[in-house]
């Protein structure tokens, strides 16, 4: 019986292998879950050890986490690029448009969710910033970008703003279709999606804006 020879394993310097771990697990994230995998399965889709993965990033936990800080990363440019190319008033719905083209990455959503479950099992470290507190400063850059301060709003307004656009674009990118349904409607029809962020953005222009107290 033929045997075949052991596969040797390609050398890698330890950024190639880092970011190599980390597309085999957004990868295996994306289609299965955070809970759908583990470090064995990384290591393996990876073609690494399983000593390797846990070199790099210690917990299976702590990889998911490296994995959506990366990708906040990729949402924070996209953030700031569209703010910034959107030059016009109301720039809330300009906020709103980019903060539902990311709700609508449902893989992103699972796994920042996964993260909010699990946030409270590691320490942080006072005045580390956060994964919200990043976006909302590149949300704030956007904004001052369209409308400078004194003119544009402070940055508890700011906060404030993405605290309802998360929470109702969130809820919406969770239940919608079901509650679409429930309501006795199709949740695939064209401009559904459309005519709830455009209501949304409307209501939290207003406050951005000053409008409303």
């Amino acid at each position: 019986m033929v045997t075949e020879p052991p596969r040797r394993r390609r050398r890698r310097t330890p950024e190639q292998a880092r970011a190599e771990i980390l597309d085999a697990a957004t990868e295996l994230v994306a289609r299965h879950g955070p809970d759908g995998a583990g470090l064995r399965k990384v290591a393996e889709a990876a073609g690494v050890t399983h000593g390797l993965v846990t070199h790099y990033f210690g917990t299976y936990r702590a990889l998911v986490r490296a994995v959506l800080d990366r990708e906040n990363e990729r949402k924070r440019e996209l953030v700031r690029d569209r703010m910034r190319a959107d030059g016009q008033v109301p720039y809330a719905d300009g906020m709103t448009r980019v903060l539902f083209e990311i709700l609508a990455d449902e893989r992103y959503v699972r796994l920042w969710a996964w993260s909010q479950l699990h946030d409270g099992d590691t320490d942080k470290t006072p005045g580390t910033p956060t994964h919200l507190s990043r976006l909302v400063d590149a949300i704030e850059d956007g904004i001052h970008t369209v409308l400078p301060p004194p003119e544009g709003p402070d940055r508890a307004r700011i906060e404030t703003v993405v605290l309802l656009a998360m929470s109702g674009g969130y809820g919406y990118a969770l239940g919608r279709r079901t509650w679409q349904t429930d309501l006795g409607h199709d949740p695939d029809e064209p401009g559904r999606d459309d005519a709830f962020r455009t209501a949304l953005a409307a209501t939290l222009a207003d406050y951005l804006e000053g409008r409303t107290p």
